[in-house]
Parts: structure tokens; C-alpha cells; sequence
């Protein structure tokens, strides 16, 4: 009876031109080790990312992989899309999610997700984070915006708010 999986959120393109691999890495590790189902979220690129993603655990040898895709890109629309796939596969067993992002997401996306899954799934699914420590050190703008967007979600204005975001979430074109 499956009681745990794992949950990656897809990153920011804080390394370069290429999408960053610490986060699935992770994932696929913690996976691996304990033998748990692995759900991917949070696509900037229409699910093509889930998908490089997706094929990269499989090749690393995760069992399953479950992609949970939401065309509205952000964290709240990603716990959705998870507590989604949940509903829809009949999980109900599922008590216990590994969330693996960054340590610097993991307040927001943690809160995120455990408050969504509750409300779509009518009970409660326990979070327990797996931060990412590895990769660049994100300005203090990105700091102050995890806080004010976990202080709007908490009290019902999430997305109502223009947001100024330093982070780069597709590779830069170059320009001819």
C-alpha cells in the first residue's frame, strides 16, 4: 500500500541557459531511496520541461513518475496540479509527501501544498521538506517576495498582487 511519494518542484534558471538539474537530482535520489512514486510540477514551457524531466528519473531508474502540469505557472497553481493527480489516481493511501525545492521556496511551497491538498482531497497529507541547498544564492528581492507571497496566501490575496520577479523561470534567446 503506497503511504509516501516524493513531489519536485521545477526551478528557476539560475544556472545558465540550461534548465538546472539540482532539484530533479534530488528528487530522483530521495526517490530511488526509498522506492517512492515521484510527481513532477511547475513547467514554465507548456509541460515540455515535466517531460525532459520526467525522462530523466526513468532513465535513473524511478519506477513511476507521475507529471502534474498546470499551465498557470506558479507555486500555488503547481500544489493544485499535485493534489489533482492525487484525486484522480485514487491515492488514497497517500498520508506522507517529500518536497523537494529549494531552501529558500520551502516555506511558501510547503504551506502551499499541505493547504491545498487538505482542501482538494478533504484530509490532511503530511509535507516534509527536502531542501535543496546547492545553487545560486538568491537576492534579498527573491527572499522578501517567498515572505510576502506566503503572507498573501495566508490571508486569501495570493495573485492579486503585481510582483516584481528577478528570477529567470525560461533560458534567455539570444538576439540577433
Amino acid at each position: 500500500m503506497l503511504t509516501s511519494a516524493v513531489v519536485m518542484y521545477c526551478g528557476p534558471y539560475d544556472e545558465g541557459n540550461q534548465p538546472p538539474t539540482r532539484r530533479i537530482d534530488h528528487a530522483i535520489a530521495l526517490s530511488r531511496r526509498f522506492d517512492l512514486p515521484l510527481f513532477i510540477a511547475g513547467d514554465a514551457f507548456e509541460g515540455k520541461e515535466i517531460d525532459r524531466f520526467s525522462v530523466r528519473a526513468w532513465e535513473a531508474g524511478v519506477a513511476s513518475v507521475i507529471p502534474a502540469f498546470d499551465p498557470r505557472h506558479c507555486t500555488l497553481a503547481d500544489a493544485q496540479a499535485v493534489a489533482r493527480e492525487i484525486l484522480s489516481r485514487d491515492l488514497a493511501c497517500l498520508s506522507h509527501l517529500h518536497l523537494v525545492t529549494d531552501w529558500w521556496h520551502m516555506d511558501r511551497a510547503s504551506t502551499m501544498l499541505e493547504r491545498e491538498l487538505a482542501q482538494i482531497l478533504g484530509r490532511i497529507v503530511r509535507v516534509q521538506p527536502s531542501s535543496v541547498f546547492s545553487g545560486p544564492a538568491p537576492s534579498r528581492l527573491v527572499h522578501e517576495n517567498e515572505r510576502q507571497g506566503l503572507n498573501d496566501y495566508l490571508v486569501g490575496t495570493y495573485g492579486q498582487r503585481q510582483v516584481v520577479d528577478p528570477l529567470i523561470h525560461r533560458p534567455v534567446q539570444p538576439t540577433l
